[in-house]
């Protein structure tokens, strides 16, 4: 039984962004207890095979909620990447879905670009960006769907930075729509249960633990 790279990585992806994040924000300090509380959510399952795409979720994740926490003091951001990143680790994405895992990133990216330059008044976005993470993460998803994250969420970030705020943070809401009606409302497979996976068994290749 060993623990996972990529479930060490996502490990150490968190706690290396919130790091840098309270050094230039250290009044921001409690938002460490979400770190603490996300490597929780990685680390009980460390033995699993969480893979790329979940490592790349978690990293967009937490490097935006870095962005937002250390430039804008937006520390209720890190409230909402501990939601994903549970959403995410135990979720039915497969190891292989790459593009959406990114898809999940280029949501919270998007967010800590935005809270970053335009201030912490627009954090709330995060709440979109972690049910965009739910629905992308807890569907056999394909690599055009997390495309379609990254075309929506991108086009109402460039909005939202170029307006400065305002009305604009209602475009998060228009992505979330748009990126989860590009899934389908049967395409929504939430996990039955969790499958440890200690003996490193994966019988069938076209399902995630």
């Amino acid at each position: 039984m060993t623990i996972k790279a990529t479930s060490a990585l996502s490990i150490l992806v968190i706690w290396v962004t919130m790091i840098a994040a309270i050094a230039a924000q250290p009044g921001q300090w409690w938002t460490l207890i979400f770190a603490f509380l996300a490597t929780g959510a990685v680390g009980v399952s460390a033995w699993r095979r969480l893979g790329m795409s979940r490592l790349i979720a978690v990293s967009g994740t937490w490097g935006g909620t870095a962005l937002a926490v250390g430039y804008s003091e937006a520390g209720v951001t890190a409230v909402f990447a501990f939601l994903t990143t549970c959403a995410v680790v135990y979720s039915v994405m497969r190891r292989d879905a790459l593009m959406i895992g990114a898809g999940v990133a280029a949501a919270w990216l998007v967010t800590g670009i935005v809270v970053a330059v335009n201030g912490d008044g627009g954090a709330w976005i995060s709440v979109f960006a972690f049910l965009t993470a739910g629905a992308l993460s807890n569907t056999r998803g394909n690599a055009a769907r997390g495309l379609s994250a990254i075309l929506w969420w991108g086009i109402a970030g460039g909005v939202m930075l170029a307006a400065g705020g305002g009305w604009s943070y209602v475009l998060c809401i228009a992505a979330f729509v748009l990126t989860s009606a590009s899934l389908g409302f049967g395409d929504f497979h939430f996990p039955r249960g969790l499958e440890w996976d200690l003996f490193e068994r994966d019988d069938d290749s076209q399902r995630m633990p």
